[in-house]
């Protein structure tokens, strides 16, 4: 019932960002399309969790990485799901941002690819995220593929996050000062409002909801994949 509940709370906070993002904001000034600046309701959303997935990736992955010593302590296979299902989604949030930010790019700028040092970033982030994925699937065996995939996990989340937050800082950049705006109170109070309070809450839900659906799945393809898999001698 609380579960029920949860989904259908997330569902009404992402219900009125798309309200709010198509009804209640007005055209941004400033812009070259107004109109199109309400894209940013997307596209920061999706960014900020393409960083939360990196984290809560890697803390999942040194728990696999210090509980698989013992083979017969399951709890890091659990580690280890939330470990994968969070690279995944990371590697779709972060496709999300690149297309997101492309058409913001094409508006603002007039083109959809200018080589922005934050649009580059995002492209090797996702590399990053994706070649996650290919590690883990070429891998079989359990608990080998566990202890390799949470190993680049953990790696993975040191150039990951220093492209996301260090790098834009240190280098120009055709987004100008976007975190000052975004965090430092420059934007319009009307898409603050939205932003904070119905888009980055009900994304941050949909992330949550994903992910245990993920973990479920994962639980379910493993019970089966234990149950028919060929015995000695068979």
């Amino acid at each position: 019932m609380l579960a029920k509940l949860a989904r259908l709370f997330v569902g009404g906070l992402l219900a009125a960002a798309t309200w709010g993002t198509m009804a209640y904001v007005r055209p941004a000034q400033g812009f070259l399309y107004p109109d199109g600046a309400r894209i940013i309701l997307v596209h920061v959303p999706c960014a900020w969790l393409s960083a939360l997935a990196y984290v809560v990736a890697a803390w999942n992955a040194f728990m696999v990485m210090r509980l698989v010593r013992d083979e017969h302590n399951l709890r890091w296979r659990r580690a280890d799901a939330a470990c994968e299902a969070s690279m995944e989604l990371g590697l779709l949030f972060s496709i999300l941002t690149t297309v997101t930010g492309s058409i913001f790019s094409r508006l603002q700028w007039g083109a959809f690819w200018s080589w922005d040092p934050r649009q580059t970033s995002i492209v090797v982030i996702m590399l990053l995220f994706a070649a996650y994925v290919v590690l883990r699937n070429a891998i079989v065996t359990q608990p080998a593929r566990a202890r390799l995939s949470s190993a680049y996990a953990v790696l993975a989340v040191v150039p990951g996050l220093f492209l996301i937050w260090v790098l834009p800082r240190i280098v120009s950049t055709l987004h100008g000062d976007a975190n000052g705006a975004v965090i430092g109170g420059g934007l319009d109070s009307q898409y603050r409002t939205v932003l904070y309070g119905l888009a980055m809450p009900g994304f941050a839900g949909l992330y949550v909801w994903m992910m245990r659906s993920r973990m479920r799945l994962a639980a379910i393809v493993e019970r089966a994949e234990a149950r028919f898999a060929p015995q000695d001698g068979q």
